[in-house]
Parts: C-alpha cells; structure tokens; sequence
C-alpha cells in the first residue's frame, strides 16, 4: 500500500537539494530530476513543498512527462487533504475548407483560354473549308468531312493555296464561291457557339464540393429521424438545441431541489439546471467537482453523476457519507434550496461507442458504481454501440447495493450486452451470490480475458483497487499508470 503524506510533511522537503511536490493528489519526489529537467532546476526549486498541479496542467506536459512522475512517485496525499484535479481543456479542431483551396481560373486561366480559341478556330477552319468545297464541288459524298479536317490541318499559306487552285480547275466561279462562303459563316458561326458554350459548362473548377451530388446515399439504417421539430412553415417557434451548462473553467451555483436517503449513510440528491430543457453537457465517463465553504475553508470534491445528458434540467448525485469526509457531511446537511457550486467536465477518461474496446471488464465497490453506472447507462441505451460489458461488484451486505433496481433492469433488457455479479464480504445465509473479497478466480470467470480489445475498469476504496489491480497483472493486464489515460488498458477512475 502507498505511504501517505500531509502538506506538511511536502512543505519540509523545498531545500536546494530537497525538492518535493503534489501532483494530481499525489507526491513526488523530483530530487533526482532537478538536473534533467528540460525547463532548468529553478522551475521545480519555485514550486518545491507545495501542491504544483496547477503548474503542471498549465504547461501542458506530454505523455513522457507523466511516465517519468512515475519513477519519481513516493505515495499519496492525505486523503482529508485532497484538492480537485486541476485539468484544463485546450480543444483543437480543423476547419473543412468549403470553398476551392487552390483559384484554378487564376493558375490556369490562360491555358483553358488558349484551348477554348484552338478548338474555335479549328472548327471554323473546318466548316468554311468543308462548306466552301462542298459548295464548288471538290468533293461529295461523307467523305467531305474527313477530306476537311485533312486539309484544315495545313498551315494557312499552303490553305490559300489549295483554295486558288480548286477554283482554278472550277472555273473561278464568281456565285459558286458567295455561295459557299456564306453557308460556310452559317456553318461557322453555329459551331463555334456550340463548342464554345460546351467547353465552358466542364470548367467549373471554382464550384464548392457541397454543390455536387453524393457518389452514394447514406445507409439506411443509419438515418436519423428528427420528429416533432417545428419548421418556418409551422405555427410554433422553432426549436433550439438543450444549452450545456457547465464551464470546466468557471465555477456555477446549482440549488438542491430533492434529497433521498436510498440506504444507510447514502442519499441520491437531485440539483436543478438553471432551465427546465438545460443540460449537463458531461460526456460520459467524466466527472464534475463540487466547492463550497466548510468551516471557514473553500473545499472540493469530485463526483460522478448518475445523471446524463438524457435527462433534462437536472443532475443527480448518489453519495455516501463518510464520519470523516468534509463534503459529504457538508451534502447531507444541505437543505431543499440550498446552493453549491459546479464546475467540469473533468477526467481522462474519453469513450467512444464502439471504439474505446469491443469488451469492458468493470470492478466497482461501494459508491464506486457511479462511474460505471454511467458508462453502463449510455452503452445500454445506444442501440448501436455494440460494446459488451461484465461487471463485478462488491459491498459489505445486501443493503449496501447501490443502483441495484436499475442494474438489474438493465441486464434483463439488454442481456446480450451487460452481466453483473454481485459480491459481499458480509452476507447472511439467505445470499446466493459470490461471498467474501473479489478474486483473481472471480476476475478469470466472470470478466473478460486480457487482449487488444478489452478494457478494466476500477473503481473503489483505495485498499481495494490496489488489490485489484495486482490482481489483473496476474492474469496478463498491464499495469495501470500512476496517473491514468485514456488509452490504459486498466483505467482507474
């Protein structure tokens, strides 16, 4: 088990040759990194003893820096010390272009311009000559076209020539020749007008992609309908996408409007949106912190609402309240009305239906469950996320089983995509479920093995993730980091 540290026992180690910091809630000892530390020694001499989280998140670190925090760990906060986990969002998105990126008429004006006056120039070439042959005689019959196109091709000295001396052998005759020449600038004149209008309908090079067809239609069963939305051609006014409320930035005060005490020491609490169509705006798998003022001292905690995007002008909180633990007595003093203050998303955690793994092995304990509950929620309800989840789950007694109506009715609506195995160090002789601690053996036949493909989740009492965790690197996981990513293989929330 990791060794525990007060903010005291940090302040004492901020010497020249002493350098000790928190991070995340965690202590590290950075002594031996003062030299390597690709911002100079004086940095961490500057934030030596304290709680540097803030510092950290500010920078912004890359993976290799928190690989090498893990070397440097010594062990955890105290837990009635803890702050919230300061994480800042710095989204990055990619504008689509919707216009042409490259002006094709400014790069290659000149070369679609000398082509279109080539092709009309030929053409008219070929009528008169065609025409003006045709009408002397020099030639009839379908071979005529390509007699013209032959003799438009020579230079327009040795055409002249031809001309004079097809007229010479036709006597020069003076009505022959206006006659040819003016069906030949009928002929002309037509073809040029079709050529040319032809030519310029293919270079549309400046037109936007959007004005093109689709090369295929969308699945069909993967159309999404939209029903009920009132349009300009309705008597109701048109309606606005819900508005997300939280700011990961910005703390926001919400009033308590519900309270439940569901078990022993545990209340469901209901908080409400600052308009009945408002949502959360959590994505799933984060959490939110919460501060108020206790005893005169600003104190936060983080927690994972049961709630989620679903369900509107509201979010709701399931706590355990701890003899010990500030916030949460602070939450079960709270009155209908009262206030406390919101802010997030925070986490590492990022899912994406189908695409975060294609089986999640999940073991919880206590108010550990709401974390997975959330994940559980949304994979359940997302007719196409094929994502198959196994769950274990662990309390003290019966009583002690949070969410267990909404597990159960899940697992018997969506068999196929959830199990639960519930198991209890304290139970009476009427249980028949798993008794005693969550084992390896518990772990092999209930959840899914270790691949490419799966994911274990961890949420509980500190004694138990760390069982847990040495637990899956004996069956083949690796081993989760001291501060968790996305991409773990075990996460720990």
């Amino acid at each position: 088990m990791a060794a525990t540290f007060t903010l005291d026992e940090v302040r004492k180690h901020k010497s020249k040759d002493d350098v000790w910091m928190v991070i995340h809630n965690k202590v590290y000892d950075c002594t031996k990194y003062l030299d390597d530390h690709p911002g100079g020694s004086i940095i961490l001499r500057e934030v030596a003893g304290t709680d540097a989280t803030e510092q950290f998140v500010d920078i912004g670190h890359s993976v290799e820096a928190t690989d090498i925090l893990k070397e440097l760990y010594v062990g955890d906060l105290a837990e009635d010390e803890h702050a919230e986990e300061v994480e800042i969002f710095r989204p990055t998105f990619e504008k689509v272009a919707m216009e042409a990126a490259i002006d094709i008429n400014k790069v290659a004006k000149s070369k679609i311009r000398n082509n279109i006056k080539k092709t009309v120039a030929m053409s008219s070439v070929i009528a008169s000559v065609g025409a003006v042959g045709l009408a002397n005689g020099w030639w009839t019959g379908p071979e005529w076209a390509l007699a013209a196109v032959t003799t438009a091709q020579k230079p327009i000295s040795q055409l002249a020539k031809f001309i004079r001396a097809k007229f010479a052998q036709n006597g020069g005759s003076s009505k022959l020749f206006w006659w040819g020449v003016g069906i030949a600038t009928v002929v002309e004149l037509s073809l040029t007008t079709a050529v040319t209008t032809w030519a310029l309908s293919k270079f549309e090079a400046q037109k936007e992609f959007t004005h093109f067809p689709r090369s295929r239609p969308a699945k069909k069963e993967r159309k999404v309908a939209i029903l009920n939305v009132p349009t300009s051609s309705t008597t109701g006014p048109a309606v606005k996408p819900p508005v997300k409320v939280i700011d990961p930035a910005n703390w926001r005060k919400f009033k308590l409007v519900r309270k439940v005490l569901v078990s022993p020491n545990v209340y469901h609490l209901f908080f409400a949106l600052p308009h009945p169509t408002d949502v959360l705006g959590l994505p799933t798998g984060q959490h939110i912190a919460l501060r108020a003022m206790i005893d005169g001292k600003s104190v936060s905690r983080s927690y994972t609402p049961v709630s989620n995007n679903s369900d509107l002008g509201r979010v709701e909180l399931l706590i355990k309240v701890y003899d010990k633990g500030l916030m949460t007595k602070h939450l079960e003093r709270m009155e209908i009305g009262d206030q406390i203050e919101i802010r997030g998303p925070k986490g590492a955690m990022q899912y994406v239906p189908n695409q975060y793994a294609k089986e999640i092995g999940m073991i919880a304990g206590g108010t550990g469950i709401t974390p997975m509950y959330q994940l559980i929620r949304a994979i359940c309800e997302d007719k196409y996320d094929k994502t198959k989840i196994s769950l274990l789950y662990a309390n003290n007694t019966e009583a002690d089983i949070l969410l267990r109506e909404e597990l159960d009715g899940f697992v018997k609506a969506f068999p196929e995509k959830l199990s639960v195995q519930y198991v209890l160090s304290h139970a009476d002789d009427k249980w028949k479920g798993l008794k005693g601690f969550v084992t390896a053996e518990m772990i092999k036949e209930f959840l899914p093995p270790a691949s490419d493909s799966t994911k274990m989740l961890l949420c509980g009492p500190p004694p138990m993730v760390a069982a847990m965790s040495k637990n899956l690197v004996s069956l083949g996981f690796t081993a989760p980091g001291t501060l968790s990513k996305a991409t773990d293989q075990v996460f720990l929330f």
